[in-house]
C-alpha cells in the first residue's frame, strides 16, 4: 500500500490572499507591517527584535485574514484560512510557513488559541454584519481588537487581568478610532456602518449624509462625539503605561500619541472625515515613535491644553 500523501498546501488560498502576503514566504509575511498603512506603530524597531518577530507573524495573520473580510469579501476563503490555521495549531501540520511559524509562537509563548479564534470570529462577523448597536459593537471590538493587546502583552510577560483591562481599553479605542477616520469608506466600499444606529438617529445622520464628499454638521456632530468619548478612553488607558517595563514602555507611549496626533488631526479638519485629510503622514507618524522615546509624560488626547 502506497503511504497517504500530506495534505495539499493550499494553493487556492495563498493566491486568494497575495493582497496580505504569500503564507509560503516568510520573506513576505515578516515585512507586512511595513506595507500597510497603519497610524500606529505595529511591532516597530523600539520593541526587541525577539519580541518583533513574533509580532509580525501575529500581525500577519490576523492582516491577512482581515483583508480577506474587508477587501476581498470573501466567507468562503476566511473559513479555509481558519481550518488550515487550525490544522497547523491542533493537529501539527507543518505546511504553510506563517502556520507553521505561528504556532511554534503560540506554543512556545503560552498564547491562548482562543485570542486568535476570536479574531477570526470578528473577521467572519464583518462577511455578514453591516450595522450595529452599542453591545454589539462593544463585543465586536472585544474580538477584533482586544486580543491583539492581550497578545502584546503575553509576549512580554504580563499576565495580569488588570493590565489587560487597561490594554483593553486602548485597543477597543483604537479600533473605533480607525472605523471613525473610514466612516465613509466603510460605507461607500463595504455598506457597513460601525457606530451604533441609536447614535445616528441621535444625531441625525442620514445614509446619505455618510455617502457624500463633506461631512454634514450631523456627520460632524457624531464624530466630535466618539472622538471625545475615545480621547476619555485613551486617558483611562494610560496608566498601563507606567504598568510595564522596558521598551514595551516606549512602544505604548508612541501607540498612544499615534492616537492623540489623530484625535488633533480630527479637530484640525473640524471633524470632516469625509473630506478632510485624517491620515497621518510619514512624518507626522515618524514623530509619534520618536515623541514615545523622548517624552514619558502622557498626551493631551482632548485638546484641551493651551
Amino acid at each position: 500500500m502506497s503511504p497517504t500523501p500530506p495534505p495539499p498546501a493550499a494553493p487556492a488560498l495563498a493566491t486568494t490572499t497575495a493582497p496580505a502576503a504569500d503564507l509560503h514566504d516568510p520573506r513576505s509575511y515578516l515585512r507586512l507591517a511595513g506595507r500597510h498603512y497603519e497610524n500606529f506603530p505595529v511591532g516597530s524597531w523600539l520593541l526587541p527584535r525577539a519580541a518583533r518577530v513574533h509580532l509580525h507573524r501575529i500581525y500577519a495573520f490576523a492582516r491577512t485574514a482581515d483583508d480577506l473580510a474587508d477587501e476581498l469579501r470573501d466567507a468562503a476563503a476566511l473559513a479555509a484560512f481558519r481550518a488550515d490555521f487550525l490544522r497547523h495549531v491542533d493537529g501539527g501540520a507543518t505546511d504553510v510557513p506563517l502556520f507553521a511559524d505561528l504556532a511554534a509562537t503560540i506554543r512556545d509563548q503560552r498564547l491562548e488559541r482562543a485570542l486568535f479564534t476570536d479574531l477570526l470570529d470578528a473577521f467572519a462577523q464583518d462577511c455578514v454584519q453591516t450595522s450595529y448597536d452599542e453591545s454589539e459593537l462593544r463585543d465586536y471590538c472585544r474580538r477584533s481588537a482586544d486580543p491583539v493587546g492581550r497578545l502584546v502583552l503575553r509576549l512580554h510577560g504580563y499576565r495580569d487581568p488588570a493590565l489587560d483591562a487597561l490594554s483593553d481599553r486602548i485597543c477597543t479605542a483604537l479600533q473605533l478610532l480607525n472605523h471613525l477616520q473610514d466612516l465613509g469608506s466603510d460605507r461607500r466600499e463595504r455598506g457597513r456602518v460601525y457606530f451604533p444606529r441609536a447614535d445616528l438617529q441621535r444625531f441625525g445622520v442620514a445614509d446619505a449624509d455618510l455617502l457624500a464628499v463633506t461631512a454634514s454638521p450631523a456627520v460632524k456632530a457624531l464624530v466630535a462625539h466618539w472622538a471625545a468619548r475615545l480621547a476619555a478612553d485613551f486617558a483611562a488607558g494610560w496608566p498601563l503605561v507606567a504598568a510595564v517595563r522596558g521598551r514595551l514602555r516606549w512602544e505604548l507611549r508612541a501607540i498612544l500619541r499615534g492616537a492623540a496626533a489623530v484625535l488633533a488631526r480630527l479637530r484640525a479638519v473640524d471633524h470632516d472625515v469625509l473630506g478632510g485629510r485624517v491620515r497621518l503622514t510619514k512624518g507626522e507618524r515618524l514623530r509619534t515613535v520618536l515623541a514615545g522615546l523622548l517624552r514619558a509624560s502622557a498626551p493631551d488626547f482632548a485638546g484641551g491644553r493651551r
